[in-house]
């Protein structure tokens, strides 16, 4: 059973008359009387009661009608997809995010390719960044935010999309709220709030390298997973935190944001994605994220 037969039986059996339908497949009509009964010789069953008159479906006919319009509507809508997903209108793309770079321009840029790509079912992930290259790499994810240290992705493609310094968060009437800026070497005996080693170990490390340049131990006195509760720590006076500057859109109440001086990690934010990978929706989401770099 071909599609060719089913679009021949569906377009006869709608309009009763082989000339109409004929001249709607945009063929002749004996071919299409041929191409009728080779169908029913192939089935064993007789599709159509005919005469000089008349044409009628049979009751083994009517039957089939039902299924071939469902074949050919899932067909013809399995096309349109496929069409969608080539042109970039359509189709899926996965993408992975840390929790913080919902604090940079990727929620504009999020909504700006839903805007620009309706059609297209983007599916979010929020993962740490190891999770999302592993990710990347075996085609869980087709494209991931990520803050990179000294990762080793020579194997992906990774484009810089956000780039930020770090600020300094302290309760409010602190003896640092007055001030404009705070050097890394002014923490020393300061209560620290700061993340754990083992979800950054290579940044946190680096970290530990700065404090030691500035001839001092970081007093840390509570570890934290998220920015969000940073701030809800500092704001309860548990001591001060290290925080990427974006932070300050916050406004958080009961504390304060300084600019962090002296010699400390960068902070940067890449998009990766397979070497090659590139498909329509894919290609039009990076197009989205360059059109919002802002440095």
């Amino acid at each position: 059973m071909e599609t060719r037969q089913l679009k021949y039986f569906v377009a006869v059996a709608e309009e009763l008359h082989f000339g109409n339908a004929a001249r709607r497949l945009h063929i002749s009509q004996p071919p299409l009387s041929q191409q009728i009964m080779k169908f029913e010789d192939e089935l064993g069953v007789r599709l159509f009661e005919r005469n000089k008159r008349s044409v009628v479906l049979t009751a083994a006919g009517k039957v089939l009608l039902e299924d071939a319009r469902r074949v050919l509507d899932s067909l013809e809508r399995a096309e349109s997809n496929l069409r969608a997903a080539v042109s970039g209108q359509g189709g899926r793309l996965r993408l992975g995010y840390i929790g913080p770079a919902l604090e940079t321009p990727l929620a504009e840029i999020i909504a700006e390719f839903k805007g620009r790509y309706p059609g297209v079912d983007l599916v979010l992930r929020e993962m740490f960044t190891n999770a999302q290259l592993e990710a990347v790499r075996s085609g869980e994810i087709d494209v991931g935010v990520v803050r990179l240290f000294r990762h080793d992705v020579s194997d992906l493609v990774a484009e810089v999309f956000h780039r930020e310094s770090y600020a300094l968060i302290a309760p409010s009437g602190h003896r640092f709220a007055e001030r404009d800026s705070v050097d890394v070497s002014e923490l020393a005996g300061e209560p620290l709030v700061f993340y754990p080693r083992d979800s950054q170990p290579l940044l946190y490390d680096e970290w530990m390298k700065v404090f030691a340049a500035c001839g001092f131990t970081p007093d840390i006195v509570q570890d934290t997973g998220t920015k969000t509760a940073a701030l809800a720590l500092v704001a309860a006076r548990i001591g001060v935190s290290i925080v990427p500057e974006s932070m300050a859109r916050r406004n958080t109440k009961g504390v304060v944001f300084l600019r962090l001086a002296g010699d400390y990690p960068s902070l940067e934010m890449h998009v990766v994605c397979r070497k090659g990978m590139g498909f329509a929706a894919l290609d039009n989401f990076m197009e989205c994220v360059r059109d919002n770099c802002r440095f």
